[in-house]
């Protein structure tokens, strides 16, 4: 039986959040979101973003129903700032303004319409697709 201890955070297990944490920053790192803490530079790698953010939704699926609401809810919101920022960086990068933009810049309102952009949409479908799941979820709501 696991006892809850002083460090977790709003009922989430401590070592859970960690994990979902490290998975977090580092497809952050990986987006041009935050800096490389080693080099002290910003750099974008989206296969290696998608992989971060693909391992959390394993988990998300593989820990359904072993969850607290805290710890579902924390996936949950967790994953979906990451593929709104990997849909936001794609989208930079197909325009070629990423170079432009600033770490920790806005990240779109949820419409994933081509309402927004100027291309069409058959060309940034094409491009780059969210992460795994990301599909399923935006059909489902």
């Amino acid at each position: 039986m696991a006892e809850r201890h002083g460090d977790e955070t709003a009922g989430v297990d401590a070592h859970f959040f960690r994990l979902v944490a490290t998975f977090e920053a580092a497809a952050m790192q990986q987006l041009g979101k935050i800096a490389n803490p080693l080099t002290g530079e910003v750099e974008i790698h989206l296969d290696a973003a998608r992989e971060a953010i693909d391992m959390l939704d394993m988990m998300r699926r593989k820990t359904e129903g072993n969850l607290d609401g805290d710890e579902q809810r924390l996936l949950e919101h967790v994953l979906y700032q990451l593929r709104m920022n990997f849909l936001d960086v794609s989208r930079e990068e197909r325009s070629g303004t990423a170079e432009d933009a600033a770490p920790g810049g806005d990240v779109p309102s949820g419409d994933q319409g081509p309402a927004q952009d100027t291309e069409s949409s058959d060309e940034a479908a094409s491009d780059e697709e969210p992460p795994s799941g990301d599909e399923a979820e935006l059909e489902g709501s």
